[in-house]
């Protein structure tokens, strides 16, 4: 039953987040990112996406790595899935 509220909640997130994005204040950036958050345990797209997001950024793969013991067990096996290939 929780991944299905994770998907509806991450899904709403982010189409809430396109809508505001044109808006001044960040807060379309930050409504997409909870969403990709929400969805990346279950969505294989959203996992490629972080994963080519981790490669492409290595200051934001450092950080995840870093701070990875610090999170819940559902992100930290994202984190592990989403590691970049090297």
């Amino acid at each position: 039953m929780l991944p299905i509220i994770h998907q509806f909640f991450g899904a709403t997130l982010i189409v809430a987040g396109l809508i505001v994005l044109p808006l001044p204040l960040p807060f379309g950036l930050i409504m997409i990112t909870l969403g990709c958050a929400l969805l990346a345990p279950y969505v294989p797209m959203v996992q490629r996406l972080i994963r080519h997001m981790r490669s492409r950024w290595p200051a934001l793969d450092e950080k995840l790595r870093r701070y990875q013991h610090r999170f819940p067990p559902v992100i930290k096996n994202t984190i592990d899935k989403t590691h970049p290939a090297e």
